[in-house]
């Protein structure tokens, strides 16, 4: 299936693509969010460039994915505890998702990503990179893809909830 009402232009060969042809502080039409959808599931990361967006159009395009999911351990701006502010200048000592990480995948049931909306970039640095863990798997050997089938992993959160919510 093709694309009729947005661009989508392939960011690097694994994982990312830019969409353009849409307004995301405007409702979206049913056939806009399905492309948006089959785009999520081929490119994984999805970049809007150039789209002002205040805290009642993001939601409504968050929901345009599933319900809203609200962090842990970080609350939320007063009534709208589904916006996770996050805050670094060249003053702060530690700064949110420093090591690769997936957004709160050790909730029980995490949610299917993140929407990150950058008000301020620096010139220079600020970067946040993404990686596929499909493009990863794939490029394991066959012996280790054998090696790995069937197991199961936990991942759990306590380690640092425990540190934060004390």
């Amino acid at each position: 299936m093709g694309y009729e009402t947005i661009k989508v232009t392939r960011v690097t060969p694994r994982v990312g693509a830019t969409v353009e042809g849409i307004t995301l502080s405007k409702p979206l039409s049913n056939r806009q969010v399905e492309e948006l959808h089959q785009a999520l599931a081929e490119h994984q990361v999805l970049f809007f460039r150039d789209q002002p967006l205040d805290v009642e159009a993001h939601k409504r395009f968050g929901r345009y994915f599933g319900e809203l999911h609200i962090h842990p351990s970080t609350p939320g701006p007063e009534g709208h505890p589904e916006i996770l502010p996050i805050h670094a200048d060249a003053n702060s000592r530690r700064i949110n998702g420093e090591y690769w990480h997936s957004d709160v995948s050790c909730d029980e049931e995490p949610p299917m990503g993140s929407i990150l909306y950058l008000h301020t970039v620096p010139d220079c640095g600020g970067d946040t990179l993404f990686a596929s863990q499909y493009a990863a798997y794939d490029a394991l050997s066959p012996r280790m893809k054998t090696y790995l089938e069937g197991l199961t992993a936990t991942h759990s959160g306590d380690h640092v909830y425990r540190r934060i919510m004390r």
